[in-house]
């Protein structure tokens, strides 16, 4: 459980700094595809987004949906949340999939996590979109947090993933399982009691990130957004 809960944090935001490990020597997706492989139908981008939270709070959340520029509001919002549909090259910059087209991580973020994480997976994802490689992307973040651009998650920073749609990855083929997904300083990890043996919250391994990156952990959770049950 622990590798696909390590996939289902990348899936989303993982981290702007140093891979988690070295690109594999065989590598499916070396470079971007074409932008038109990553762009959905409007209506379809935005019920997936939605579908990332509970009703009561995703129908009222702002939606992004991207463009071939970046990511642009498709809807309104008047609570404070924004829901999107995340892409793959905000995985961890050695992952194989970086590039993978056919990536979608549903996601509806609260608050907090608008306004300190949700800057720097739009970020990400405009020097993607303009033609930077992974690794360039990768020196942009590390320079976002040396300046202070991008900072640890703000307190009580979350996301709700409880779409029954999506694309985990090429292993998975569709989502994963529900979960609300904490964004923590590294430091915090142990405090979440994450990855502790018997602890129902899971983290990747710390000591793949720096100091200056954020960390998602995954707290799995009993439903999907539509009510239905998750798997055993």
């Amino acid at each position: 459980m622990r590798n696909i809960a390590r996939t289902a944090l990348i899936v989303f935001l993982a981290s702007c700094g140093p891979a988690y490990g070295q690109t594999p020597a065989t590598n499916p997706y070396p470079k971007m595809a074409p932008v038109s492989q990553y762009l959905m139908p409007r209506a379809a981008e935005i019920a997936m987004a939605r579908s990332a939270g509970p009703a009561s709070i995703s129908t009222h959340a702002e939606v992004l949906a991207l463009t071939k520029s970046g990511y642009v509001v498709a809807a309104k919002g008047t609570n404070g949340w924004t829901c999107l549909v995340g892409r793959m090259w905000t995985a961890g910059f050695g992952d194989a999939e970086f590039w993978n087209p056919h990536g979608r991580g549903p996601a509806c973020l609260n608050p907090p996590a608008v306004k300190s994480v949700l800057p720097q997976y739009l970020a990400r994802t405009k020097w993607a979109l303009a033609g930077d490689t992974r690794e360039e992307i990768a020196q942009k973040c590390q320079a976002a947090y040396a300046s202070h651009q991008f900072t640890d998650p703000a307190p009580a920073s979350f996301a709700f993933m409880l779409s029954k749609q999506g694309y985990l990855n090429d292993d998975v083929k569709g989502p994963w399982r529900p979960h609300v997904m904490p964004f923590v300083a590294l430091d915090q990890v142990d405090t979440w009691g994450a990855s502790f043996k018997g602890s129902p919250i899971l983290s990747p391994a710390t000591a793949t990130f720096r100091r200056y990156e954020p960390v998602t952990i995954v707290i799995p959770v009993r439903f999907w957004s539509d009510g239905s049950p998750a798997p055993k």
